[in-house]
């Protein structure tokens, strides 16, 4: 459609670095990361789009940096606004969110300490993409976590290609887990650092892809969006948490759809 692509690995992933320090994780930090990469591209503004945490920290350059954010899609991950009281995961687990307590586990050092040669890596990859046993069991709940004595029985997910699981575990194996899963543990940094922007809102417009069958963000996540972005394009799928794998050219048409009614439709207007 005649855009420029930029696909970065964030901070702990792939290629990038993934320094031990818990701060440089925080959104905060990963967002000025993102405006220091496009300041490099010399891209004055963005169009930013991401799944997952990649949803989430595009809310969050959006929120420390409007000026460089036009336009911003996301998949799965609903926007939930800076607080001005903190809640502690644990809290939130027992009281509100069950469907997050496998963030308990994947924030404890349990997983790193547990895997970490390549082919438990893609063990571990296996079971977060759907992967099941012999016996048809799932090696993943989103109320527990990763199953480990079942990971070691997990036959590869169908959604995962093997030349692409062999990507993916190489690329994770670089580094080992402890960067990825140090995302899990800045909650609280988030929260102190996001005191300063408690009344900053998304005006950028936003297309938020929800999935419907994602158990760890159920559909009702995402009803206050509609009341907290002004400018918001609501669309649904009917897949898991991996919505990418199991629908890329439904999702691939939305994104098209809102980049010709919405993103080109709203430059020609700004031209006229």
């Amino acid at each position: 459609m005649g855009l420029r692509v930029i696909a970065p690995d964030c901070l702990g992933y792939g290629r990038t670095d993934a320094p031990e320090d818990i701060e440089l994780y925080s959104n905060k930090s990963c967002a000025n990361d993102i405006k220091e990469l496009a300041s490099q591209l010399h891209a004055s503004t963005i169009i930013l789009g991401g799944h997952d945490w990649g949803a989430a920290l595009a809310y969050r350059v959006a929120l420390w940096h409007p000026d460089l954010v036009s336009h911003i899609f996301t998949v799965c991950v609903p926007y939930a606004a800076p607080t001005r009281k903190y809640l502690a995961l644990e809290e939130m687990v027992e009281n509100i969110a069950p469907h997050f307590a496998y963030q308990l586990q994947f924030r404890s050092g349990e997983l790193e300490n547990a895997i970490s040669s390549k082919e438990d890596i893609e063990k571990f990859l296996s079971a977060l993409y759907g992967g099941r046993t012999d016996e048809r069991d799932v090696a993943f709940d989103a109320e527990y976590g990763v199953l480990l004595e079942r990971m070691e029985l997990v036959r590869p997910s169908p959604l995962l290609s093997e030349v692409e699981l062999e990507y993916y575990a190489t690329e994770f194996a670089r580094n080992g887990l402890r960067g990825p899963l140090n995302w899990y543990r800045t909650r609280e940094i988030n929260f102190e650092e996001e005191l300063a922007i408690l009344n900053q809102r998304i005006t950028a417009p936003l297309l938020f892809i929800q999935a419907l069958k994602d158990t760890a963000l159920p559909p009702h996540l995402g009803k206050g969006m509609t009341r907290t972005i002004p400018h918001l394009t609501f669309k649904q799928v009917n897949t898991s948490h991996w919505a990418l794998w199991q629908a890329p050219e439904e999702i691939n048409e939305m994104i098209r759809w809102w980049l010709t009614e919405v993103v080109f439709k709203r430059v020609r207007l700004a031209r006229l």
